[in-house]
């Protein structure tokens, strides 16, 4: 279907944009559905369900990678792809799929203690279990949780938290795949089997760079890259009810696929 004066077009990518899509909606894009399964929850997709002639692949037909939960259901079209749509700005309304759950089992927990009577541990993992983690940090309505809108963190739906190492447990490390674009003083940590991002691995900048800094800087830049941001979709036990997620609303200015 191409553009016409009675629809409206929206350009979809994948962060990298080796997979491109274009929508023609007949109405401007206001509300979209979350479903509440495990594998949506824990991805945070938003979903959209655009007719086949509506939906165009432009870009790296036959490039995605598909994932089957235990029930063989899967979906492809999300809204946190679109160019140009604020994810903040959109009615979210709740999505059941019928007979799909995409059940994980949570991760147990059974040798992880804790002497410190204000903090707990939360588990977590992604949705096939390859990957599991233990957090210890005080209750998460007590704590520091960010979330917002670029380009990489409105794709990947990141809702994180943000301990030092020292409290982060990670099993199956191995099963971890990173993505890293610009600088790469960042890198994205997802599942190599179902795709969920867990974590992210702080880089910084080289450490010839980090040397020639006063040594105030040097021990500010080591503070900061001993922090583990972990999204906080991926933990089992979420007070979600009670967070207080402060949103950065900088959108996604300065970034470009070709």
């Amino acid at each position: 279907m191409t553009s016409t004066p009675d629809t409206v077009e929206y350009k979809g990518t994948c962060h990298c944009g080796r997979f491109q899509f274009k929508l023609h909606l007949f109405r401007p894009l206001e509300a979209v559905h979350a479903c509440h399964c495990t594998l949506c929850a824990k991805k945070g997709y938003l979903w959209l369900f655009p007719a086949e002639q509506e939906f165009q692949v432009t870009r790296g037909a036959g490039e995605l990678v598909c994932y089957d939960s235990s029930n063989g259901g899967h979906g492809e079209h999300m809204a946190r792809a679109l160019v140009g749509v604020n994810p903040f700005k959109l009615r979210v309304e709740s999505y059941t799929p019928g007979n799909m759950s995409h059940d994980s089992s949570p991760t147990e927990l059974n040798h992880i203690d804790t002497d410190t009577p204000s903090e707990k541990i939360y588990t977590g993992g992604c949705h096939c279990t390859a990957v599991r983690l233990f957090v210890q940090t005080k209750p998460l309505p007590e704590i520091e949780v960010k979330e917002d809108n670029c380009s990489i963190c409105q794709r990947n739906a990141n809702i994180c938290i943000y301990p030092h190492r020292s409290h982060v447990t990670l099993h199956g490390e191995e099963n971890l795949t990173e993505y890293r674009f610009g600088r790469g003083f960042t890198g994205h940590q997802f599942c190599k089997i179902c795709g969920v991002q867990l974590s992210m691995k702080l880089h910084g900048p080289p450490q010839s760079v980090v040397d020639s800094l006063p040594l105030e800087k040097q021990e500010i830049v080591k503070q900061k890259l001993a922090i583990v941001p972990i999204r906080v979709a991926v933990l089992d036990g979420v007070e979600w009810a009670d967070l207080k997620i402060e949103r950065t609303d900088e959108g996604t200015e300065g970034y470009v696929v070709d």
